[in-house]
């Protein structure tokens, strides 16, 4: 959409959105602004007075519902507007006033709250029966509330969700995924008096009940700055951001982000005099161009179809990663030291493999044949298999020698055949000695069971 295009007073063509909810934040305390009964109306809830723009300047027609002076300050911070093809809505982030414009024109309140300042930044949902309110905070903290306003009761009722997220949220933007389901970019404070900003997207299923942690954003929207004068609208899936003199485009439920080449007067929510003001029928682009006798308003309607196939969009990317992305990326230098410890042991265990045949082959040369002789003899014994001193004795040969003797031999050749196996394959004391369950006095040997695999491809080379 060129300058040139801009300059029309007003284009026939109309939206193709017709039927759709459409929202939009207002960037001024207590003044909302609404395209009511084809003409740009203003509803003042500080002053109290209902205009309209018309034949270039602001014309009050109405007064809205009185509200004691100190409430009408501190219970109307800026509104937003929630409009359906035969609903207008008018609440307010700070409060839980409730208004209504009529297809008249006129303003009815319908709540009978009196509380104030205690959901600042809280997302504002209409569901086609119910107005939601989710996140927010006050004056001591951020919350999750998940609130619902009961048009019976005419009060706000809570709705449990889970699970708690404790640290709360609020300040941001969401797109329509399925019938009662938002996945929401939000904002958050680890302290509330401190500046270091939290930002996420969740996901409030609001028929289960329940959130979840979608991921968190890749791009640095001004859009997160934890005040409560953010600008934006949204027709339930495309929402219309207001950033560093640009018009954004952002879809959640696609996870797009999109640029428009609108800057300056139109890429801000309307405030009375220029901006972009969202309607169940299209977009309204309004510049007004001052002289020093009045003001000249110029007005063109298009819609959301046109905007996002305007060539000159740019798109930028993703607005956020996947939780198991940002997983990932939080927790890099833990994996990349796993990775690097997991090589290194992998590259241990093949070079031991591979040193193994060489310290075999060592080991079973530098064995006398008696010890060969012993060694094999038991490691083809069952696992659970043991040899008694007499069978020991003959074995070595040495059956007709003295009881003593016998003793001293077969202490050192043990004894010997222990330490080689510590030399050459770093195996400990690999010969167990057990008294036989028959007699007491009468020892018995084998390899130790936990060793025989360390030690079962040694028999290749004895």
């Amino acid at each position: 959409m060129n300058r040139a295009r801009i300059t029309v007073v007003f284009l026939l063509s109309f939206s193709s959105l017709w039927g759709q909810t459409t929202l939009n934040k207002s960037p001024i305390s207590g003044k909302a602004f609404v395209y009511h009964n084809d003409s740009i109306k203003a509803l003042d809830f500080h002053a109290g007075t209902i205009s309209c723009l018309s034949q270039n300047t602001w014309v009050v027609y109405g007064y809205l519902p009185e509200l004691p002076a100190e409430m009408r300050i501190n219970s109307h911070p800026p509104p937003t507007v929630i409009q359906t093809p035969d609903t207008t809505l008018i609440s307010f982030s700070g409060s839980g006033l409730v208004y209504s414009l009529g297809r008249n024109g006129g303003i009815t309140r319908h709540d009978r709250t009196y509380f104030s300042g205690y959901n600042f930044g809280a997302l504002r949902f209409f569901d086609g029966n119910r107005l939601w309110s989710i996140g927010g905070y006050g004056l001591w903290r951020v919350t999750d509330l998940t609130l619902f306003y009961d048009h019976e009761l005419r009060e706000w009722e809570r709705q449990p969700m889970s699970p708690s997220i404790i640290e709360g949220f609020g300040d941001g933007f969401y797109s329509l995924v399925a019938p009662g389901v938002l996945r929401m970019a939000v904002s958050s404070r680890a302290d509330f008096n401190g500046s270091e900003v939290q930002l996420m997207v969740l996901e409030a299923d609001l028929k289960n009940k329940t959130y979840r942690f979608v991921g968190s954003p890749v791009v640095d929207l001004d859009l997160f700055n934890n005040t409560d004068n953010l600008g934006y609208a949204s027709n339930g899936t495309w929402n219309l951001l207001y950033e560093e003199n640009r018009l954004l485009l952002a879809n959640l439920a696609e996870n797009r982000l999109i640029q428009t080449p609108l800057t300056n007067a139109f890429a801000q929510a309307f405030d009375g005099n220029s901006g972009a003001l969202l309607h169940p029928k299209g977009v309204l682009f309004v510049e007004v161009a001052s002289t020093v006798t009045n003001n000249h308003y110029k007005i063109v309607q298009t819609d959301l179809k046109t905007l996002l196939n305007n060539p000159e969009n740019k798109e930028i990317g993703p607005i956020y990663e996947p939780y198991w992305v940002n997983q990932v990326r939080a927790n890099l230098k833990l994996i990349a030291s796993l990775l690097l410890g997991i090589g290194g042991l992998t590259a241990l265990i093949i070079r031991y493999q591979r040193s193994r045949p060489v310290a075999e082959r060592a080991f079973a040369q530098d064995l006398s044949p008696s010890q060969r002789i012993l060694f094999k003899h038991l490691m083809i014994l069952p696992a659970d298999a043991s040899i008694t001193t007499l069978e020991l004795n003959q074995i070595l040969g040495i059956e007709e020698k003295t009881w003593d003797n016998q003793r001293k031999i077969r202490s050192t050749l043990l004894q010997e055949l222990e330490e080689k196996g510590m030399k050459h394959l770093g195996v400990p004391s690999f010969i167990e000695r057990i008294s036989s369950e028959d007699d007491r006095r009468i020892r018995r040997y084998r390899i130790k069971p936990e060793l025989r695999d360390d030690l079962i491809s040694v028999l290749k080379y004895v």
